[in-house]
């Protein structure tokens, strides 16, 4: 079988969902569910920057800076949530520079939750209860042995 000693699938010779405990494989899927929200609403957002600049055109000193701005965050948007499919992917392989990034992902994103709640408040809660289920279970104490246990030196590979 494995070595648990040894952090990490790369050491253990099983596949990353093989050696992660569940509370890793846990906010592994909902940080990957997170960032698949959050592609769509880039999209979603992008789309609605062109659908402005279709329908009311860009005539006018604003507009074309407007239309810039909302689709600029939508890309941005997009680009967070490729990011954090691929902390995820790597907080799965029990890399702590990714869980790290998540955190602070995690925390901008329940700041950005305030801006959610004028919105749809439904959808605010749950996007706030994922990200902090998602938070919590990276610190609980499976995970931090697994995130901290040590690597091997590459002589002692």
């Amino acid at each position: 079988m494995a070595d648990r000693t040894l952090s990490g699938p790369e050491f253990t010779g099983e596949r990353p969902l093989e050696a992660s405990p569940w509370e890793i494989k846990l906010s592994f899927g909902l940080w990957l569910a997170e960032a698949i929200l959050a592609l769509i609403s880039g999209i979603l957002v992008v789309f609605a920057g062109a659908a402005v600049a279709l329908v009311v055109g860009t005539e006018g000193d604003a507009a074309p800076i407007t239309i810039a701005l909302v689709v600029g965050a939508g890309i941005l948007i997009m680009a967070l949530a490729v990011f954090r499919i691929v902390c995820a992917a790597k907080l799965l392989r029990g890399k702590p520079w990714a869980r790290n990034a998540l955190t602070i992902l995690g925390v901008l994103a329940l700041i950005g939750v305030t801006l959610e709640f004028q919105g749809n408040a439904g959808v605010a809660i749950a996007h706030a209860l994922v990200t902090v289920v998602a938070l919590v279970t990276m610190y609980l104490p499976n995970s931090n042995a697994y995130i901290r246990a040590p690597f091997p030196t590459s002589a002692g590979v």
